[in-house]
C-alpha cells in the first residue's frame, strides 16, 4: 500500500517567549506566540501556497510534514486548531539517513540551496524586545544610497548593499509609557519580555518573511524524495518517543526553587569566606572566580577547567566551583520546560546521535552532576524531605538533589530498571568472546576479572582500588582505546595520582587485549568489512553487515535490521565520512563502538515499546535506563514486569548475556 503523500510546510512566527529556553511546546502555549505565515507544498501535485491566520484550512484530511515537526510546528498547528491526518518530522528522517538534522546543512549539501541567513536574522529580530522609547519611524531609519540617492526600501540604481542592510532594521512600536534606561536595566528578563516593545511588521517585512519561509519549504521539497525512503524505518520507536515526550514526567517546582536559592546562598557565603581569607573585596573575588583569565593569573593554573581545579590548592578554587555550579542551570532549565500541569516534557530527542541513541533536551538528563560518593547509600526521598523541611545544604547536597526534582505523580512511584554493563556485554556477544560471556553469565564481577589479569593476582584477592583499575580498563579499552584513553577515563573516575604514577599503562592495555582476543579481532574485521563495502562488496563482521547503498553511502546493518548510515565515505587518508558538522574519522574500534551503541539502543527501544504495551507508563529513558510512573499499590507487580521485559533476550540476539537492575522510589536518583 502506498503511503499518503504529505503536505510539506514551514511556519514563521513571533513571540515574547524565549523559544530556546522553554522549547516549542511551551512556546506555543505562551499567549504572545503567533503564526505570521505558513507556506505549504503539496507533494501529490507539486502545488504550493500560503496560509495566514483566519483563512480556511484545506488540509484537515492530509498528513503534514515539517522540519522539527515534533519539536515546534505540531504545537503551532494545535494552537490554531489546524487538523491533520498524521505527522512526519523531516528532521528525524534526515538523521535516520545519517544526514544533518539542520535544514541549512541539507539545503547546502543536497540541493545547492542554502537558507537565507540574513532573512533568518531578520525574522528572528521581529521577536526581539527593546526598551520602550519615543516612536521611531522608517523615515528616521532610512539612509540615502550614496550612489543613486534612493532611501532604504526603494529601487536602487547603484550599489544595493546599503539597502539590504537598512531593510534589516524595522521600526519599533511606540509605547505610551516610555521606560528610562536606568529602570530598564533594573528589570528582570521576564519583566523586559512583558513590558518591552517589538518591531512593527509592515507589508515589506511580511513579504520578506514569507519569501524566507518559502525558501525553507523549497529545500524540504527538493530533499523529500531522499527523505521519504526513511519514512517507515524504525517507525515504532519513533512513535513511542512521541508517547513518552507527550506524557512527560512530574517535576517538583518547589524543591527546584529551594535548591536554586540554596545554591545562591552557597555562592554568596563561599565568596565572602574566600574574600576574607585572601583579604580581597567580594567583588574582586567574584570577578576573578568567574573569569578564566583572571583565575589563571591569580592562581598560576594552566586553565580553569573542572579537572584542573581538582589539582589546585588555592582558596579561589572554592569560589570558582561555587559560582560555576551547574546545578542551578540544570534546575532553571527544568523549570523552563515544565507545562502548566506540573509535568516536564520533551526531555529526550529521538535519533539525537548518529547511532540512533536518544540525546537530552532542556534539562539535559543525559548529563547530570554526579553525586558525591557519600550519597551512594543515602535515601534520597528522605533526604529531600529533610531539605524541604529546612535542612541547610552544601554544594554536594544540591548536586545530589538535582535529579530528585523529577518525581512520581501523586500516589505513584517511579519504577526504574537499567541494563547492567550492557555495552560490555554487547561487545563480548558481538565478538563471540566466550570467556567474557562466561563471566557475565556466571555473575562474577567483570571488573575484578580484568583486575585479576592486569595485576596477575587471584580473583578473590583483588582489592577495591585494583577493581577500580579493572573497571577503567573495561570501560576505556573496549573500543581500541590505548594508554591515553585509559588515563583520560581514570582522571574522570578520580583515580589517585599516586596509583596512576605506579601503573604501567602500555602493559595494562596489552594485558587487557590479551584477555579479549576476540574483541580485538572484531575491531579489524569491522574495518575490513567497511572498506569492502565502500568498494561495492557487501561484507559481514560478527553480527554486523556492511553494504553500499544507491547514494554511495555505507550502511552498517544491526542484527535488528536497522542501519547506521555513513555518508560520502572516503579512504584517501584513512576512513572518513561526512558527519553532521564536519568529516569524521573512522577506524575499527570506532566502527565497533558505533555498532555496539546502536545495537544496545535497539534493545532499549524494543523494551520501551513492550513496557508501554504492558501498561507501565514509561516517562523517561536516560542512557540505558527506563523510568516508569505507576500507582504505588502496583509497584511490586510493575517492578517484576519491567524486569522481565528488560531481561528478555531479543530474537535477533540469541545467547546475549542480558541483565538489568534498578530501584523503586518517589524521586529520581542516580
Amino acid at each position: 500500500m502506498t503511503a499518503p503523500a504529505p503536505i510539506l510546510f514551514d511556519v514563521e512566527s513571533r513571540s515574547r517567549a524565549d523559544l530556546r529556553a522553554i522549547g516549542g511546546r511551551n512556546y506555543w502555549s505562551h499567549p504572545s506566540s503567533e503564526i505570521l505565515v505558513l507556506v505549504w507544498y503539496d507533494t501529490a501535485d507539486d502545488t504550493a501556497g500560503v496560509w495566514t491566520p483566519g483563512a480556511p484550512w484545506p488540509f484537515a484530511s492530509r498528513v503534514l510534514a515539517a522540519h522539527n515537526a515534533h519539536g515546534f510546528d505540531r504545537f503551532a498547528c494545535e494552537r490554531y486548531g489546524l487538523a491533520t491526518a498524521g505527522w512526519i518530522d523531516t528532521a528525524q528522517l534526515a538523521r535516520k539517513a545519517g544526514l544533518p538534522g539542520a535544514l541549512d546543512a541539507i539545503g547546502t549539501r543536497w540541493c545547492d540551496t542554502p537558507k537565507d541567513k540574513d532573512a533568518s536574522r531578520f525574522t528572528v529580530g521581529l521577536s526581539s524586545i527593546r526598551r520602550p522609547t519615543d516612536k521611531v519611524t522608517r523615515d528616521d531609519l532610512a539612509v540615502a544610497c550614496p550612489t543613486c540617492g534612493a532611501v532604504a526600501g526603494a529601487a536602487c540604481a547603484g550599489v544595493k548593499t546599503m539597502h539590504r542592510a537598512r531593510r534589516m532594521i524595522a521600526p519599533i512600536t511606540a509605547d505610551a509609557n516610555a521606560i528610562t534606561q536606568e529602570v530598564w536595566r533594573a528589570l528582570s528578563d521576564d519583566e523586559k519580555r512583558a513590558r518591552g516593545v517589538q518591531p512593527e511588521i509592515d507589508a515589506d517585512a511580511m513579504a520578506r518573511v514569507t519569501a524566507y519561509c518559502a525558501l525553507d519549504v523549497e529545500i524540504m521539497a527538493r530533499a523529500w524524495p531522499r527523505l521519504e525512503e526513511w519514512r517507515d524505518v524504525d517507525a515504532a520507536t519513533e512513535a513511542i518517543d512521541r508517547v513518552i515526550n507527550d506524557r512527560g514526567v512530574c517535576f517538583d517546582r518547589d524543591l527546584a526553587l529551594l535548591l536554586i536559592a540554596q545554591d545562591a546562598r552557597i555562592g554568596i557565603e563561599t565568596t565572602a569566606s574566600v574574600a576574607a581569607e585572601l583579604d580581597w573585596s567580594v567583588d574582586r573575588v567574584r570577578s576573578a572566580a568567574r573569569s578564566p583569565a583572571q583565575f589563571c593569573a591569580a592562581t598560576g593554573a594552566p586553565d580553569a577547567q573542572k579537572a584542573t581545579l581538582e589539582t589546585i590548592d588555592h582558596p579561589l578554587v572554592r569560589a570558582r566551583q561555587a559560582l560555576a555550579s551547574i546545578s542551578a542551570g540544570k534546575l532553571r532549565a527544568g523549570l523552563a520546560r515544565v507545562s502548566a500541569d506540573g509535568r516536564m516534557r520533551d526531555t529526550t530527542r529521538y535519533y539525537g546521535a548518529h547511532t540512533g541513541r536518544w540525546s537530552g533536551q532542556g534539562m539535559q538528563l543525559h548529563n547530570m552532576p554526579r553525586p558525591a560518593p557519600r550519597f551512594e547509600d543515602v535515601d534520597i526521598d528522605a533526604f529531600a524531605a529533610e531539605v524541604i523541611a529546612g535542612r541547610k545544604c552544601d554544594a554536594d547536597d544540591v548536586a545530589a538533589l538535582v535529579r530528585a526534582t523529577i518525581c512520581a505523580s501523586p500516589g505513584h512511584v517511579l519504577v526504574v530498571r537499567d541494563y547492567s554493563s550492557v555495552e560490555a556485554r554487547a561487545t563480548a556477544w558481538a565478538a563471540g568472546d566466550a570467556p567474557a560471556i562466561a563471566v557475565f553469565v556466571s555473575g562474577r564481577d567483570p571488573y575484578k576479572v580484568a583486575a585479576s589479569a592486569i595485576f596477575g593476582i587471584d580473583y578473590d584477592h583483588v582489592e577495591k582500588w585494583q577493581r577500580q583499575i579493572g573497571k577503567v580498563a573495561e570501560l576505556a579499552l573496549g573500543y581500541q582505546g590505548g594508554p591515553g584513553a585509559f588515563e583520560s577515563l581514570a582522571r574522570a573516575y578520580r583515580i589517585d595520582d599516586a596509583v596512576m604514577d605506579a601503573l604501567d599503562l602500555p602493559s595494562i592495555v596489552g594485558r587487557w587485549r590479551g584477555l579479549h582476543v576476540a574483541i580485538k579481532a572484531l575491531w579489524f574485521a569491522c574495518e575490513r568489512a567497511f572498506r569492502s563495502a565502500m568498494h561495492g562488496a557487501p561484507a559481514m563482521a560478527g553480527p554486523f553487515e556492511f553494504a553500499r547503498d544507491e547514494h554511495g553511502s555505507v550502511a552498517c546493518f544491526m542484527p535488528s535490521g536497522r542501519p547506521i548510515v555513513y555518508n560520502d565515505p572516503s579512504d584517501l587518508d584513512g576512513i572518513t565520512y561526512q558527519g553532521a558538522r564536519f568529516r569524521e574519522h573512522l577506524y575499527g574500534g570506532k566502527i565497533v563502538e558505533n555498532a555496539i551503541q546502536a545495537m544496545c539502543r535497539d534493545m532499549l527501544a524494543e523494551a520501551l515499546i513492550e513496557t508501554e504495551l504492558a501498561g507501565l507508563r514509561p516517562v523517561l529513558t536516560v542512557h540505558d535506563e527506563i523510568v516508569c510512573d505507576v500507582p504505588a499499590e502496583r509497584a511490586a507487580e510493575a517492578e517484576a514486569k519491567l524486569h522481565a521485559i528488560m531481561t528478555t533476550v531479543p530474537t535477533w540476539a540469541p545467547g546475549f548475556p542480558i541483565a538489568a537492575a534498578g530501584w523503586v522510589g518517589r524521586r529520581y536518583r542516580k
